[in-house]
């Protein structure tokens, strides 16, 4: 080997063998918590995990800071329906439509960047709690999608969300409540799948959750309204499976509760 090479193989190996005294002191001063209320854990240590935790605290308890610009407000006719304009219509804002309300349900508009961001920012948090997979916001986040995503707005924060999809109906399954056992030699066919729905800590046990669902039965699919038993659940946790039981749950003839969910 060429003796400039040496050289500049000797000088690395020198770098390389210097002490990293300051991650040294991070991992002996560190102290790893989990906050009671939030339950994530963290280092209190770090000021980039304090950081972290307190956003991530902030959004799961309260909510998401939501600009009154976000999202395509869904208005409510005299009907009493929650319907939304055409995509191919000029979408208001909630700043237009609800100037002076301080809660209402707004539908996501994947062309616009900066409410997607924020979205996706809650259904992180939302897919961390539910331990769920990090990868399913496609169907509504891009303008070919097949789903929707709509967000409950209460003074300036997005509280709560819930994702929905239009499912092939050879995904559709019934679920037996109590065991969480999928009937496979039954195959039902259902137009809608729910895939998230959530709300944050301090609105829960107000009625949010059953307002997003009508809000998106009728909205998924413009001019469609679905009715609520044609509208499947994705693996429901237990709490999202008392909600359904009570949302759309059926009675077999058995005794058994059933559940309209999708794989």
């Amino acid at each position: 080997m060429k003796p400039k090479s040496i050289g500049k193989k000797s000088l690395n190996e020198r770098r390389k063998s210097k002490p990293k005294y300051v991650q040294s002191v991070l991992q002996l001063g560190s102290k790893v918590i989990k906050c009671p209320k939030c339950e994530m854990t963290y280092s209190s240590t770090s000021l980039t995990d304090v950081s972290m935790h307190e956003n991530f605290h902030d959004l799961h308890l309260r909510g998401r800071k939501w600009s009154n610009k976000w999202g395509s407000i869904l208005e409510e006719e005299s009907d009493s329906r929650l319907m939304t304009p055409p995509l191919s219509s000029p979408s208001r804002s909630s700043s237009d439509a609800f100037d002076n309300k301080n809660e209402y349900i707004v539908m996501i508009r994947p062309e616009y960047s900066n409410e997607v961001r924020a979205t996706l920012e809650i259904m992180e948090v939302v897919n961390n709690e539910l331990n769920a997979p990090h990868d399913e916001n496609e169907f509504w986040s891009t303008q070919n999608g097949n789903g929707k995503a709509f967000a409950y707005v209460k003074n300036g924060r997005a509280v709560a969300v819930i994702t929905m999809e239009i499912i092939n109906s050879n995904r559709s399954r019934w679920m037996i409540y109590d065991s969480k056992k999928i009937i496979d030699h039954i195959t039902p066919s259902f137009t809608l799948g729910i895939s998230r729905i959530w709300v944050c800590r301090t609105q829960r046990s107000n009625g949010i959750a059953t307002q997003l669902l009508e809000a998106a039965r009728k909205n998924v699919i413009y001019g469609r309204e679905v009715n609520k038993h044609s509208i499947a659940w994705s693996q429901p946790t237990e709490s999202g499976g008392k909600l359904a039981s009570i949302y759309n749950g059926v009675k077999h003839k058995s005794g058994k509760l059933l559940l309209p969910c999708y794989i």
